[in-house]
């Protein structure tokens, strides 16, 4: 029983470990409270990704959009990254941006803490884009 522990706590930790990889590898944070904090000290919004270990769509949608070079430099010119698992962390983030589907992306006015633009599963380069430029529009018309 006691080897059943400690390879469950084990295999625990290296599920989390996939993600602080991930963030720490493409310059995100781990936790809301301090994107926030960073976000209304630079007038940027919040970009926060919410992902689970288990989830194959996540680990794509972070491999094949949010690594790739267009995407990442939109997101480090014009947002506060934060990345954080649904079901491991739910303390590091606020209950009103759970979503049923992942991986979920919420674009945060930092003034307000609403949600101005989500999406919600995988989505291409391309398409993210579009999300991208979308939130931004968005944030301009709420910030008038």
């Amino acid at each position: 029983m006691k080897i059943f522990i400690t390879t469950l706590l084990f295999i625990t930790s290296l599920l989390g470990a996939r993600i602080d990889e991930f963030a720490k590898e493409v310059g995100y944070l781990r936790d809301y409270n301090s994107a926030l904090k960073i976000a209304k000290k630079e007038n940027k919004m919040i970009m926060l990704v919410v992902v689970a270990d288990y989830c194959p769509w996540c680990k794509k949608f972070e491999r094949k959009t949010l690594q790739s070079l267009s995407i990442s430099t939109k997101i480090k010119k014009d947002f506060i990254p934060a990345i954080v698992d649904k079901y491991r962390e739910k303390e590091h983030y606020p209950k009103k941006y759970n979503s049923s589907a992942i991986p979920g992306v919420f674009f945060i006015d930092p003034n307000t803490e609403n949600s101005i633009y989500k999406s919600i599963s995988y989505v291409n380069k391309k398409d993210f884009s579009l999300s991208i430029d979308e939130a931004l529009n968005s944030y301009k018309e709420v910030s008038k």
